[in-house]
């Protein structure tokens, strides 16, 4: 699938990266607002995100190692409608590879690469073996009987990612932990990555001689044509599956003989450095996803640059702008649970045999009362209403009923709205906070919030609450209990309440003459 004229949506995985940043950027001001829908998915919060202010939504997820991390961007891939998925990480290669069946079946193209490359390309012992089994030059390997122990050797790991953990060692250091390394000669500088664009048959390349380079990635760089390496490139391109854009790095060995000393079959962390001298691979694969023609994507990056030097310079971006603190509560205010509530009151009266209706439970609750109150309401003798309220609370947070709690429909669009101008804080109360804090994160909404606070469901709740409104100096907490209104009348912040919780609109008026809904 490549572009149907419509709107491209693409999801952008660990868009916290330089080279993310680079590319969401630069799609941003070379196209139309109209032309893409760019959806970006990170660890960190979306104010920890450089280009953050370029998305169009952006998803808070867990790390690749966690279990829930395919699932997540999945369900993202669904609920978003997404076209195009932009791996960034090699962890993000191997899960969503060009042909990963659930893509396909989804619909989404991948930018990664297929899962016979992933296969050699995610060990880097298989691929020196493979790039020498194919005449491609690499710096020459030994084993650890040929090591010299005073003798300096270059030492990577083999599952390594780019340049980390790649170093000078002695041979004598080597041999205590050589199992997990790839032992290779030292190779002479410069240092040097070609960044390569690949489709339908050709080949295209600009180096990047590095100049200075900070944390593993090139700032400071001549940028040229270099046609021998070039050459080499298109070699390795005839023998393996590659993605669009990748990038091969270069030494010399001990003759002056360019040979490959790492393969990155992903954008390039530097890649800015070459953009700035019109190398434009953003460019290239926007015009391959809005279906314009073969010219069109190669005038991106069929260029001679010349021979120019190009300097990195960091740059400061503000990502959100705080005029004030704002808490929320989690049940009834921002999650719908009477569904959770209702559920487990059923099943604690059908277990003793109680044909009692629930019709009007949540009714009764939102006028004020308690479980204990309506279960007496309902002529249920004290001692059994009060053992019924007793196990109630004991399984209320138990994971097979918080799996029926849903976000209320507008949840999502307000918490956008409100973290625009406002820095915002979750303090609710539970019992288990593990298992609210899974929650709140399943849920998809931990991305809005600074800090979430779980402190115990007691009579002491308003009194947490509070402390916690007051050490994070909020100004405006939201909630749907009294108690919520009391914590924030003990912490002399305003209040709003939200009427379509556990409390309804006319209990309010009734109550306390409140007038400050919020929904």
């Amino acid at each position: 699938m490549e572009g149907t004229g419509s709107m491209i949506r693409l999801l952008v995985l660990s868009c916290g990266t330089n080279a993310c940043y680079h590319f969401v950027k630069t799609l941003r001001e070379d196209y139309s607002a109209e032309d893409f829908y760019v959806i970006g998915v990170d660890v960190n919060k979306p104010w920890m995100v450089a280009d953050a202010n370029w998305l169009n939504r952006f998803y808070q997820c867990p790390y690749t190692s966690d279990p829930s991390y395919y699932g997540f961007i999945l369900g993202i891939c669904v609920k978003e409608k997404v076209d195009y998925l932009l791996p960034s990480f090699d962890e993000d290669q191997r899960l969503f590879a060009s042909d990963n069946e659930d893509l396909v079946r989804l619909g989404v193209k991948s930018f990664g690469v297929c899962s016979k490359t992933m296969d050699i390309y995610s060990d880097k012992e298989k691929m020196n073996s493979f790039l020498k089994k194919n005449g491609l030059p690499v710096p020459r390997s030994f084993c650890v009987e040929e090591l010299k122990d005073e003798e300096d050797y270059f030492v990577k790991p083999m599952h390594g990612v780019g340049s980390v953990g790649a170093k000078r060692m002695k041979g004598e250091i080597i041999k205590q932990q050589a199992e997990s390394l790839i032992i290779q000669e030292i190779c002479n500088e410069p240092e040097t990555t070609l960044e390569c664009f690949y489709y339908k048959g050709r080949l295209f390349s600009v180096a990047r001689e590095r100049l200075a380079v900070k944390s593993g990635v090139c700032t400071k760089a001549k940028v040229f044509a270099a046609v021998e390496l070039e050459e080499i490139a298109k070699r390795f391109a005839a023998v393996i599956e590659v993605p669009y854009a990748f990038n091969l790095q270069f030494m010399q060995e001990k003759e002056g003989k360019p040979v490959i000393t790492d393969v990155n079959l992903r954008l390039a962390g530097g890649m800015s450095l070459s953009h700035a001298a019109g190398w434009n691979e953003v460019g290239a694969l926007g015009d391959i996803m809005l279906g314009k023609s073969k010219e069109c994507v190669w005038s991106h990056v069929d260029k001679n640059v010349g021979l120019q030097y190009v300097v990195r310079a960091y740059t400061d971006i503000v990502t959100k702008v705080c005029k004030r603190t704002v808490a929320f509560d989690l049940d009834g205010t921002l999650l719908d649970s009477r569904e959770r509530h209702c559920i487990l009151m059923k099943k604690l009266l059908e277990e003793r045999g109680m044909a009692v209706s629930l019709d009007d439970y949540l009714t009764y609750k939102s006028d004020g009362h308690n479980n204990l109150q309506w279960l007496k309401w309902k002529g249920v003798e004290d001692e059994m209403a009060i053992r019924i309220n007793e196990d109630w609370i004991k399984h209320i947070e138990d994971e097979e009923y918080l799996k029926h709690d849903v976000l209320y429909p507008n949840t999502m669009s307000w918490l956008e709205e409100y973290s625009k101008d406002s820095n915002l804080v979750m303090i609710t109360a539970r019992n288990n906070e593990m298992s609210a804090r899974q929650q709140i994160r399943r849920l998809g909404i931990e991305q809005y919030f600074e800090d979430v606070y779980v402190v115990p469901s007691c009579q002491q709740t308003p009194e947490l609450k509070a402390e916690k409104l007051k050490a994070k100096k909020v100004e405006l907490f939201i909630g749907d209990t009294e108690s919520d209104m009391d914590a924030a009348t003990k912490a002399g912040c305003d209040f709003k309440v939200t009427t379509d919780g556990f409390r309804s609109r006319e209990y309010w008026m009734n109550k306390t003459n409140i007038q400050r809904f919020i929904r």
